[in-house]
């Protein structure tokens, strides 16, 4: 879902996937539905709402005109029934605020800054397992550029999406008291209130006026090093990255 996302962000262009391309992939996501409607987070997984958002998204975006299918009519109906996609875990949520089917205000911080931090300091991203530092190093970009597909406001399957994926109207949603929803059946591991504490705080630092001089000027520098990174990291890897979510 996540490739088929940033392929329509980026123009749905051929050399990325082309027709033969995006059918298998509709076959394949269409036959691991699961009886439920759902899909899990892997094959094997029992339905999520984190698998089942983003599949329901990566068909919809890869046949605008599936939208009243059984399979589509199905999994609308599981997603309801969980409470909308607010409902569904940090990375789905990722993926829609940046298709333009989520505000980003749902979405807790992301901040860059954090690479501009002293190495010594415990919680440095460089500090981090190597796949997740990888992962966070474009999040924490994208996240602190605030991207959004470019005509997400005009786009009539964007709009559509936005009635299709929750459970009251989109712009009635008060984005910011969803931060922390999470559907049980997502909710493996259950954040402390420490870190839910914390991630209040940042939502405070993203937002409150009196920290946006400061946030202004240091994010700037951190979504520069954070580009040179990704840069170096491409070189240095021949594009290969380390793996294939990043």
């Amino acid at each position: 879902p996540g490739v088929i996302i940033a392929w329509y962000v980026m123009g749905r262009p051929d050399e990325m996937l082309d027709k033969h391309q995006c059918n298998m992939m509709m076959h394949y996501i269409t036959v691991h539905q699961q009886t439920d409607g759902g899909w899990g987070t892997h094959i094997e997984s029992p339905s999520t709402m984190f698998g089942t958002v983003l599949n329901y998204v990566a068909l919809r975006l890869l046949d605008p005109h599936n939208k009243h299918t059984p399979v589509c009519q199905k999994a609308r109906s599981f997603i309801t029934e969980q409470g909308g996609a607010i409902m569904a875990s940090s990375w789905a949520k990722f993926w829609l605020c940046l298709l333009g089917c989520m505000e980003w205000e749902g979405h807790n911080s992301v901040p860059p800054e954090m690479w501009l931090l002293p190495n010594w300091i415990p919680f440095h991203p460089g500090r981090l397992w190597c796949h997740c530092r990888m992962v966070y190093l474009p999040m924490g970009y994208l996240y602190g550029a605030r991207f959004v597909y470019p005509n997400a406001e005009t786009d009539a399957l964007i709009a559509s999406l936005r009635e299709e994926l929750y459970t009251e109207p989109y712009e009635s949603i008060a984005w910011d008291q969803t931060r922390h929803l999470v559907a049980p059946m997502d909710n493996y591991s259950p954040i402390p209130w420490v870190m839910e504490f914390l991630q209040n705080c940042l939502a405070l630092y993203e937002r409150w006026f009196i920290f946006q001089p400061f946030k202004n000027w240091v994010r700037k520098k951190a979504l520069k090093f954070s580009v040179e990174y990704m840069d170096a990291e491409d070189i240095s890897t021949n594009y290969i990255d380390i793996g294939p979510v990043n």
